[in-house]
């Protein structure tokens, strides 16, 4: 195998997290974006002279996204809190002889990971691959995004909902006040609306895709209306046939997205934002 050996300077915690809650990606999709995923053993760490930062080098032993190289992958972190006398509640660090899974992407143009908001892990007793991680480890230069509904809270309408609405609450409807009419919309890669029905009272069976990368979202389908607010509502939604396209991790994909009406304090139809 060629030796090659990538030395990345980090000298920041702000690649990491500005927070330690946050929510850690699917591995499928952590996967997807990363550049290597691999598990290695930690071979060699240097803190620099002073001692403000330390370097490890990793001997990798398996990649796990295309290609056998390189052999050797190096990273530069913050020193720990005893040696930069700043503590938080975030720390965490790399040490010699320890075994790692790295899920490793570009950041700012370098490379890095990150313990937290990561599956990135070092692999002990505390710490593994659980089976399910494996199937994606095993199968994940396999994944093909454009197979997926994604969900996407950021969609909006293309189509006029104003006009829309402006029809119907020239009408006299005679609706209840003080309602609402929750939607899922699920729109294709195009941004055309493939399906909406009221947000479901219940749990729904999921859409099963495959049974490895853990992306299953639950099927969309149809709630009866409880009143006469929701079926008009339904009426309009099912009107809302142009949305946003969706770009996820540079493929353009097909989404699942929210939408609700109200009526307002005047017994007027408004979208909720």
């Amino acid at each position: 195998m060629k030796v090659v050996f990538i030395i990345i300077f980090v000298f920041s915690y702000s690649f990491n997290v500005l927070a330690c809650s946050c929510d850690v990606p699917k591995p499928a999709i952590e996967f997807y974006a990363s550049d290597y995923v691999f598990e290695g053993e930690v071979i060699s760490k240097m803190y620099a002279k002073d001692s403000l930062t330390y370097t490890v080098k990793f001997k990798v032993l398996k990649h796990y996204k295309f290609g056998d190289e390189p052999e050797f992958i190096s990273y530069t972190f913050p020193a720990e809190g005893e040696f930069t006398g700043h503590f938080t509640s975030c720390d965490w660090s790399v040490d010699f002889g320890e075994r790692w899974l790295v899920y490793s992407d570009l950041y700012k143009g370098k490379q890095s990971f990150s313990f937290y908001c990561s599956n990135s892990k070092p692999i002990n007793q505390h710490y593994g691959i659980r089976k399910s991680e494996q199937k994606v480890l095993d199968n994940g230069n396999k994944l093909e995004l454009e197979n997926y509904r994604f969900i996407n809270h950021e969609a909006k309408p293309v189509t006029d909902v104003d006009s829309i609405l402006s029809a119907y609450n020239s009408k006299d409807l005679n609706l209840e006040s003080k309602t609402f009419a929750p939607f899922w919309i699920d729109v294709d890669k195009e941004g055309n609306l493939t399906s909406v029905n009221l947000s479901p009272r219940e749990n729904r069976e999921m859409e099963v895709v495959d049974t490895i990368y853990g992306l299953n979202i639950r099927k969309n389908q149809y709630s009866k209306p409880r009143n006469e607010f929701e079926s008009v509502a339904l009426e309009i939604a099912k009107k809302v046939k142009k949305w946003d396209t969706y770009v996820f991790h540079g493929k353009q994909v097909r989404y699942r997205t929210f939408l609700t009406f109200i009526l307002d304090e005047n017994s007027k139809i408004v979208l909720y934002n």
